[in-house]
C-alpha cells in the first residue's frame, strides 16, 4: 500500500532519518556498534537534535579495579590509564537539554571558584573554618557539576560494542528491543 502525498502534513525530517541499525535498546542500555553513529535525535527527550553533534571520546575499565584506590591513588590512576577502553560516541542534544547541561557546568565551575576564593579568605585571615568550608563547597560543587552535566555514560565498553546508560524513555523506547 503506498502512502498519498498530503501537502499539510508536518515535515519528515531527522525523526524518521536513521543513520543506521547499528544500535539498540536491551531493557534501559543503549547499545551500539563501535564505530556506528546514533540516530539525530536528542538521547533524553527524543526531540530533533541540534546541529552540528559533537563528538566525544568515553572511557570505560572494569569496576574491579576501584580496589587499587584504596591502596594507593598513583597506583589506581596509573593502572586505569593503561587498561581503560576508549570509544567515540556523538549523543545528540535538543535545546533544553542542551542548556540544562550549561547550567550544570556553570554551577560545577561557579562553585569551584567560590570554595577557590573561601579557601584564600580561611588562609588570609588565618582560619581553618572557612578553609574547610571553601574545601568542601569545592569537592561538593565538582560532583554536582560533573553528575548534572553528563550526558550518557559507558557500562561496558568491547571491542565490538559500547553499552551506554543515562538515556531517556522516549530516546530508548524509540530503538528496537533485543533481548539475549
Amino acid at each position: 500500500m503506498t502512502q498519498e502525498f498530503n501537502p499539510y502534513a508536518p515535515p519528515r525530517a531527522a525523526l524518521e532519518k536513521e543513520t543506521n541499525n547499528a544500535c539498540w535498546r536491551e531493557d534501559k542500555l543503549l547499545v551500539m556498534q563501535v564505530g556506528s553513529t546514533l540516530p539525530p535525535r536528542c538521547v533524553k527527550c527524543n526531540q530533533p537534535a541540534l546541529t552540528p553533534i559533537k563528538t566525544r571520546k568515553i572511557y570505560w575499565h572494569h569496576p574491579g579495579w576501584y580496589v587499587l584506590f584504596f591502596l594507593s591513588i598513583p597506583i589506581y590512576i596509573i593502572v586505569a590509564i593503561v587498561v581503560r577502553k576508549k570509544a567515540d560516541i556523538a549523543p545528540a542534544l535538543c535545546d533544553a537539554h542542551r542548556n540544562r547541561r550549561r547550567l550544570f557546568l556553570a554551577i560545577g565551575w561557579g562553585g569551584f571558584l567560590l570554595g577557590l576564593g573561601l579557601v584564600f579568605v580561611g588562609i588570609s585571615l588565618k582560619s581553618s573554618g572557612w578553609g574547610i568550608i571553601g574545601g568542601i563547597s569545592m569537592l561538593l560543587f565538582i560532583i554536582v557539576g560533573m553528575i548534572g552535566s553528563r550526558i550518557v555514560f559507558p557500562t561496558r565498553i568491547t571491542k565490538e560494542q559500547v553499552r551506554l546508560k543515562g538515556c531517556g524513555k522516549a530516546f530508548l523506547d524509540s530503538l528496537p528491543q533485543i533481548s539475549f
